[in-house]
């Protein structure tokens, strides 16, 4: 969540309501498996801990209400920069951590993006060499649950040195390097463009209020199907 966060605020300074409708935009609950519902406690405790700090500038947000506008300060820059580095680097421990290095690399230098991720390339290439390894040496001793086990793993390291392959060279040659909405509010290229956001579907559409039925009316005001009391 902390790396969401601090990649989002790092493009532009946004209140916490921008910011979740950019986490929605993103999609992040599906890739990163990031709650939307913890990103105030998020922001709380990015704030005690110095990597963010609110702006002069407050925006006004329904009924006159001021909200509160987060940057990122030095030492959350320099503390994203660690992260995004530690991710590309780390063991491949779920293909979520090279989704959220994708996410935030166009905050790193063009040169430096491209470099991580041949070194995860070749990272993943000696993992999956053991992995091979393995499985040539402890074949012969394993149940067939153990054989699928590493049969997992190792067609996991396959795809991801083939992915880690194909994203190098994508970004490599990409030529356009920035954040993709550059400067934009989010809730302006939302209202442009009416983008789906997460959660869109989640919403059941709200209920009508049942009419009431119409009744029909004799002489004098009597409602049909009552006696007529007038005779009396």
């Amino acid at each position: 969540m902390d790396v969401l966060v601090l990649s989002s605020l790092a493009r532009i300074p946004m209140h916490g309501y921008e910011l979740k409708l950019e986490l929605r935009y993103k999609h992040v609950r599906w890739w990163a498996k990031c709650e939307h519902g913890h990103l105030y406690a998020t922001l709380a405790r990015l704030e005690r801990i110095g990597h963010i700090a609110p702006v002069a500038e407050r925006a006004k947000g329904a009924g006159g209400r001021q909200k509160r506008v987060y940057r990122v300060t030095q030492a959350g820059g320099r503390e994203l920069r660690r992260a995004l580095e530690a991710i590309a680097l780390a063991g491949d421990e779920t293909y979520f951590d090279v989704d959220l290095f994708l996410a935030g690399a166009s905050l790193l230098t063009h040169e430096r993006a491209v470099s991580l991720l041949e070194q995860r390339i070749e990272s993943l290439g000696a993992q999956l060499a053991e992995a091979r390894a393995i499985v040539q040496s402890m074949g012969p001793y394993v149940p067939a649950v153990g054989k699928l086990v590493m049969r997992h793993r190792t067609l996991h390291l396959e795809r991801e040195v083939a992915f880690a392959t194909e994203a190098a060279g994508a970004l490599r040659a990409e030529a356009r390097w920035e954040p993709y909405l550059g400067e934009q509010r989010i809730a302006d290229f939302v209202a442009k463009t009416g983008v789906p956001l997460e959660g869109d579907g989640d919403r059941a559409p709200p209920k009508r209020a049942a009419r009431r039925p119409e009744t029909r009316r004799g002489k004098r005001g009597q409602v049909a199907g009552q006696p007529d009391r007038s005779a009396r």
